[in-house]
């Protein structure tokens, strides 16, 4: 090889680099920063929000939880506590409201492996390290279009009322100005007042706080249903004698015999019975003791208070085995079937006829959604990490005459009263078996002992 061509092999060696040297190099696509725009540009009404899904997870008992409410056929219902009656129109404002106007602050990251350190990984991804998951909302409108649609992450940091943001599907990460002010607590969306009952109306108690005991008949072996400390105790307002201090004449809950009736609704006077048959007689107090009416007014207080902390459907048809399930007993043959409730029951009597009956039954130390809405393995016994005793009630509401004080009186501003009040409450309890707190029940739930008291000297 001669020296001229080893130079002219350099030389092209040299242009062939020289040209590569200037050819195009693909690059990475420059961010695109959307600072500044919003989040949910199409969500600008808050009235157009008719449903809300939050999806989180529990890192505590490492499960998904779900909450929704929707607008139904002009009714606010909680789809995932099986369709309950939902007071929603003021939450739902309150949710819609805090997802408009809100803007994208600055772009975070593209990057997926920052998800976890952000904590917007999607809740129901089974793989997420724990904290690293986010909380899913997810508002429709009544076309079932998305208004909104965001994993909220953790706050960020140095920058009070901010947070990791990102879209379903998307890489991208969003720091923004957002106070989600969405509540997944079952209470907070339902209605307050549960008996829809003034304790004002209340004029009579009845409380029987027996158990309830199942055994079979050593000769037959079949079940018997039994009742242990089977007392009733009937109270009713009467006049105390005084007067208060708008010059009225006041009363006081006394110990009275259950009233009889006549055929014609007439209740029956003691003093002018003459029929073969004893009229019921009033409970005694024990020697020493007279009666405090402290603790009947408790009852009614605390039953007008009623809260409750979980539902659990009921099936149309009443159903021996779920009942029992629950704490509640059917004993008798149709069509004369009594209802019981392993706790006893209290009655409450208005005075525009309307008879509330609340039955008390077993004790359930379920927590977090299992407490509220009910479900698989939802009866963790009380040995349970934070295992608390709430209870199971059955409520039933009827329409007596008799004890109505105005029978055929209208509606007052348009508040139903009488039967018509009587038959809108057994509609809107018909369908249900109630959880209340235990410090509920025992403000509600007495036993004999627990109206007296000692006699004054």
């Amino acid at each position: 090889m001669t020296r001229g061509t080893v130079i002219m092999g350099v030389l092209a060696l040299l242009s062939f680099a020289g040209a590569m040297s200037m050819r195009p190099v693909p690059m990475a696509p420059p961010t695109f920063e959307d600072t500044g725009e919003a989040l949910f540009p199409d969500f600008v009404d808050p009235n157009a929000a008719t449903f809300l899904e939050v999806k989180d997870f529990d890192e505590e008992s490492a499960q998904l939880t779900s909450f929704s409410v929707k607008l139904d056929d002009g009714k606010w219902v909680i789809p995932s506590h099986n369709d309950y009656p939902a007071d929603g129109t003021e939450q739902m404002g309150k949710a819609a409201a805090s997802f408009i106007g809100v803007n994208k602050d600055v772009v975070r990251s593209d990057d997926p492996k920052d998800h976890a350190e952000f904590g917007v990984v999607d809740p129901e991804d089974e793989a997420a390290a724990e904290g690293t998951r986010g909380r899913r909302v997810t508002i429709k409108d009544a076309s079932g279009t998305n208004l909104a649609d965001v994993i909220i992450g953790k706050d960020v940091p140095e920058r009070p009322g901010f947070k990791f943001v990102r879209y379903p599907g998307e890489n991208r990460v969003y720091a923004v100005e957002l106070d989600p002010q969405v509540s997944t607590k079952f209470t907070d969306w339902i209605e307050d007042d549960l008996l829809k009952m003034e304790s004002d109306d209340i004029v009579a108690v009845l409380s029987n706080s027996y158990s309830v005991v199942e055994a079979s008949d050593e000769a037959t072996g079949e079940k018997k249903t039994t009742l242990e400390d089977d007392n009733p105790i009937y109270f009713e307002l009467s006049d105390s004698g005084a007067f208060g201090e708008d010059g009225q004449p006041s009363t006081e809950w006394a110990v009275a015999a259950p009233p009889v009736f006549g055929p014609e609704g007439e209740r029956i006077d003691p003093e002018t019975w003459e029929g073969e048959e004893p009229l019921p007689a009033p409970v005694l107090a024990p020697e020493g003791k007279e009666l405090n009416p402290t603790k009947v007014k408790q009852i009614v207080g605390a039953s007008d208070r009623m809260k409750i902390v979980g539902v659990r459907p009921r099936a149309a048809r009443l159903d021996p085995f779920e009942m029992r399930s629950k704490g509640f007993f059917l004993v008798g043959e149709p069509p004369r079937l009594s209802l019981l409730g392993n706790e006893g029951e209290v009655h409450l009597f208005s005075n525009d006829g309307v008879v509330y009956t609340l039955f008390f039954g077993e004790v359930t130390y379920a927590t977090g959604e299992a407490l509220s809405a009910g479900g698989e393995d939802a009866e963790p016994d009380e040995q349970a990490e934070n295992a608390r005793a709430n209870r199971y009630m059955f409520v039933n509401v009827g329409y007596d005459p008799r004890r109505d004080q105005n029978p055929g009186e209208p509606s007052l501003d348009g508040e139903p009263r009488g039967q018509e009040r009587a038959e809108m409450l057994a509609k809107r309890f018909e369908r249900w078996y109630y959880v209340i707190p235990d410090s509920s029940f025992t403000q509600v739930h007495k036993v004999p002992d627990d109206f007296w008291r000692d006699i004054k000297e």
